[in-house]
């Protein structure tokens, strides 16, 4: 089975049949079902929603977040760089949520006279169960073990001669990371227990917010050192003089190795991560003993830039 196969009946065909079995059997149970439904339970039910307003959130939501899933993966595809299993498994379960959901919400208002009859939602335990079921199962079948890191035979260079001046700039950037936390709020509030509607709004605005601080990365290589700017705005930043850098390397990152996506810093091993995603990223050993990851394309041009440039700077004061 080829790999866009895989791929599309991962992200694509099974959240799609989740859609198809949540609205069918929602248009099936319509003649069944109170207006509104009760939607949240604290004990008993204290909170509904329109029937079509809650079904069409759930549906329109489900949706958006397969067609982005599906985009993703087939775009990191095209790049030659597969979603890992995690990814793919993560992002299928997340689409599957809504439409589980929904039926959880539905089956409690099975024939009940209104929305204070309906039964409890604790029924909503096996649907999420089912969520994560399928995201495993979409995870093996669409997703690809991470890319094994080479250690490097040696130090890359780009053959910068002595007295060339040379520049370099590259970036990564993951709006995956947008949108997911803008909608795991929407779908948490979702839940028959979740969270108020205005207060997950609040919260995704305020999450999409944080993340757009830390959702892309840009670094620049020139003779007065490494200078790495994060987010939308290019801020936070950092400048590595060259005089703190011993040597410079590519390395292929784990997507939630090293503590995650964003900003990252481990204490133990004296690693800082600059991460929007997995993969290629630039690797600095500085000379106090500590590494400086950056997630970026194309790290071994940078790398090398560096170490030439490390290489004149020695040449000269010796």
């Amino acid at each position: 089975m080829s790999k866009l196969i895989r791929i599309l009946a991962a992200t694509t065909v099974l959240p799609g049949a989740a859609l198809a079995v949540a609205a069918a059997l929602a248009n099936a149970w319509a003649d069944r079902l109170p207006d509104p439904v009760a939607t949240h339970w604290n004990g008993p039910p204290d909170g509904s929603t329109p029937l079509g307003l809650f079904t069409g959130m759930c549906l329109a939501l489900g949706a958006l977040v397969t067609v982005m899933l599906t985009t993703t993966a087939l775009t990191a595809l095209r790049r030659g760089r597969p979603l890992p299993r995690l990814s793919v498994g993560m992002g299928a379960g997340f689409a599957v949520l809504p439409p589980a959901v929904l039926l959880s919400v539905l089956v409690p208002n099975l024939d009940v006279p209104d929305w204070h009859a309906a039964r409890s939602g604790a029924v909503v335990l096996l649907f999420l169960l089912g969520a994560v079921v399928a995201g495993v199962a979409a995870g093996f079948a669409g997703g690809f073990p991470a890319p094994v890191a080479e250690a490097a035979a040696h130090r890359p260079s780009v053959g910068l001669r002595p007295g060339q001046r040379a520049f370099w700039s590259s970036h990564a950037a993951n709006p995956a990371m947008l949108w997911a936390l803008a909608l795991v709020p929407l779908a948490i509030a979702l839940l028959p227990a979740g969270l108020p509607l205005p207060t997950a709004v609040w919260i995704a605005l305020v999450g999409a917010a944080l993340t757009a601080l830390t959702y892309r990365v840009k670094v620049t290589v020139d003779a007065k050192g490494v200078t790495i700017r994060l987010g939308l705005l290019g801020l936070p930043w950092r400048h590595i003089a060259p005089a703190d850098v011993h040597e410079a390397t590519a390395r292929e990152l784990a997507t939630f190795g090293d503590g995650g996506l964003g900003l990252r810093f481990n204490p133990v091993t004296g690693t800082t991560a600059y991460k929007v995603r997995g993969g290629p990223a630039l690797a600095l050993a500085l000379e106090n003993g500590r590494t400086v990851l950056v997630s970026v394309a194309d790290p071994e041009t940078g790398a090398g830039l560096v170490n030439d440039l490390l290489a004149q700077r020695v040449t000269r004061i010796g």
